[in-house]
């Protein structure tokens, strides 16, 4: 597993797992392009913590990212490629 870049982290055995299950490392998440993304929903995961869902591009691929923010660090939570709905949503949304 690559190690996090600068101002990201992530729990490894998750990373290790999610790259199986999606398809895709976390290392991507500092290719995402958070200033352009959607919030599509938040999640009050604990009482403390506060993730948000966005839905945005890396490159040339819609994805969508689940995060929190520990400290001066983005904490990636999920990675994956948006569904054909999710894709459909975006490009609606962004008058693509």
């Amino acid at each position: 597993m690559p190690n996090p870049p600068p101002g990201f982290e992530w729990d490894e055995r998750k990373a290790a797992w999610n790259l199986r299950a999606h398809g895709i490392s976390f290392a991507a998440a500092a290719l995402f392009e958070f200033a352009t993304a959607l919030e599509i929903e938040g999640n009050d995961h604990e009482e403390d913590e506060v993730r948000l869902t966005l839905l945005g591009k890396i490159s040339r691929e819609i994805c969508v990212i689940v995060i929190t923010r520990r400290a001066r660090n983005i904490r990636v939570i999920s990675l994956r490629r948006a569904t054909a709905q999710e894709r459909r949503f975006y490009i609606e949304a962004k008058n693509y």
